[in-house]
């Protein structure tokens, strides 16, 4: 069984380069430059080129501030049971059954 297997993929990856190697493509379609837009060229900025921006080691620290944030805190409806136990609080529903009524089988309501 794993011969046969060996074999069949075998058999089965020469057959798929023996097709890729044989593809003659020749471009029919229109060039893809037809369709490129053309960008405007790009221009240096003050800031792109100053050293003050992109010099790391001249970063002072005193410039960061920390954020904080405020504590968190329980309130009640956070750990009350009325509002978490959800079991109480379904009613189950019931429907009344479907009932054909005179516009539904009136011929004038549905040829207009």
């Amino acid at each position: 069984m794993k011969t046969t297997m060996k074999q069949l993929a075998a058999g089965t990856f020469i057959a798929l380069i023996l097709l890729v190697g044989n593809v003659k493509a020749e471009g029919t379609e229109i060039k893809a430059s037809s369709h490129e837009s053309i960008e405007t060229t790009l221009q240096l900025e003050n800031w792109m080129t100053n050293e003050t921006i992109w010099n790391t080691n001249a970063i002072n620290n005193s410039e960061f501030v920390q954020e904080t944030e405020t504590n968190l805190e329980i309130e009640n409806w956070m750990t009350n049971d009325k509002v978490w136990n959800l079991n109480n609080s379904f009613v189950e529903e019931t429907e009344t059954g479907l009932e054909l009524e005179s516009w539904m089988t009136n011929d004038e309501a549905w040829n207009t």
